[in-house]
């Protein structure tokens, strides 16, 4: 691998996936994209995400780019879940107190950070998750919205292996002038 940052394929997979549920868009997104190989199965570079994400907001408008992003979240997090979490673990989870399969979650995030934010900075700590220099907030003016709908999801569908009733959602966004992105954890009661 260069010293270029790299990312899982599902990233973009998934989020192809999502602008298949819309008809007409995808062929449109991936044209603006300037991306080349339709499927990666390997490592790429993070910059395939960036753009990808880029031509979503500059072709959708802007609610429906950000359900796209955040219905590939949950679609990363699904594939991630049923493939790359092991069934005995996934069991477990299940099985333990929420606030303990979570943690193990977060730790399991930190280890394994590079293949979802690449060059970007996470660290997941009692109910907070940050995000410096988020792939999904990278490039373009600064936003007036937030924009970590992909990683808010993608976190939720994950954590709820462990806590069912666990909600993520983006409280600071470094694409709105924030220095990071903070993405809350709650528990419904």
């Amino acid at each position: 691998m260069s010293s270029q940052a790299h990312i899982g394929p599902n990233a973009i997979i998934q989020v192809l996936a999502a602008l298949d549920q819309v008809p007409g868009r995808r062929a449109r997104v991936w044209r603006a994209s300037k991306l080349e190989t339709p499927a990666p199965t390997n490592m790429v570079p993070e910059a395939w995400f960036v753009r990808l994400v880029a031509a979503v907001r500059a072709t959708l408008p802007a609610h429906e780019a950000e359900a796209v992003l955040a219905d590939g979240g949950r679609r990363t997090a699904a594939y991630v879940a049923a493939h790359r979490i092991p069934a005995p673990l996934r069991f477990l989870l299940a099985r333990l107190p929420a606030r303990w399969g979570v943690a193990l979650l977060l730790r399991a995030f930190d280890r394994h950070a590079w293949t979802f934010a690449g060059a970007g900075r996470y660290r997941g700590r009692g109910n907070t998750i940050t995000l410096a220099d988020a792939p999904t907030c990278r490039g373009g003016p600064p936003a007036s919205r937030r924009r970590g709908g992909y990683y808010a999801a993608a976190f939720e569908g994950l954590l709820r292996l462990a806590a069912p009733s666990a909600s993520v959602r983006e409280i600071t966004c470094q694409a709105c002038g924030d220095d990071r992105c903070r993405f809350a954890i709650t528990f419904e009661t």
